[in-house]
């Protein structure tokens, strides 16, 4: 059990290490050598876990993708309506994808590996169910249009979702990104009746975000 224990601590080492080197200088420029330094172990610890670059770049990404999945389901309870889920779930999303690094480089190599890497299509495909199958209820229950197609909903709503999170790294302001893209898809797919309600489900996430990063903006200055 404590060799298992120092495996998989070893294992910790450079997955961190490599998420590391890859937010500083990219995946193009990040290189074995570096990882091996940053996380204190041997070429052979590398080895033993990870027989390729692509191998470790593949356990971060599945990893990390897995963070933010979890974040979005989690937000999707089956009692609640599928809609007020969905605006959750975004919201959540967002938040991981600030605060943990993992999922965020996840997310960056996803985009850099789209064309050379098969994963990157089973992410997405991922992604595209979960979604899909949200915005699929949310129809069923009246919520959103009955005359709107579930799967073409979803891609607008994840295209919106990227461009949200690109930007960010831009211009900052990841919160008030989702809340005023949310305020531009709603009134275009959301059934009239049940507008007023989710337009407040989303002033009251929006609400509760900002007032969650207060503290921290407040401490650093």
């Amino acid at each position: 059990m404590a060799r298992q224990l120092r495996s998989e601590a070893t294992r910790r080492k450079l997955l961190d290490a490599a998420i590391e080197v890859l937010a500083e200088v990219g995946y193009v420029a990040a290189g074995r050598t570096a990882i091996i330094e940053r996380a204190g172990v041997t070429k052979g610890a590398l080895y033993h876990h990870f027989d390729s670059m692509d191998s470790l770049v593949t356990a971060i990404i599945e990893s990390g993708v897995t963070t933010v999945l979890t974040a979005f389901r989690g937000m999707c309870r089956p009692e609640s309506p599928a809609l007020e889920g969905l605006i959750h779930g975004m919201f959540a999303v967002t938040e991981v994808l600030a605060v943990d690094k993992e999922a965020r480089t996840a997310g960056h190599l996803v985009f850099t590996l789209a064309e050379s890497n098969e994963l990157g299509v089973e992410v997405g495909g991922q992604w595209a169910a979960a979604v899909t199958a949200q915005v699929a209820r949310a129809i069923a229950e009246g919520d959103l249009r009955a005359d709107l197609d579930a799967r073409h909903v979803a891609e607008s709503i994840s295209s919106a979702m990227l461009g949200t999170w690109l930007l960010t790294h831009v211009v900052g302001g990841s919160v008030g990104r989702v809340a005023r893209m949310w305020e531009t898809l709603l009134p275009a797919i959301v059934a009239p009746d049940s507008l007023p309600y989710f337009r407040q489900v989303l002033a009251r996430d929006l609400q509760r975000y900002q007032a969650d990063r207060e503290p921290e903006q407040g401490a650093g200055g």
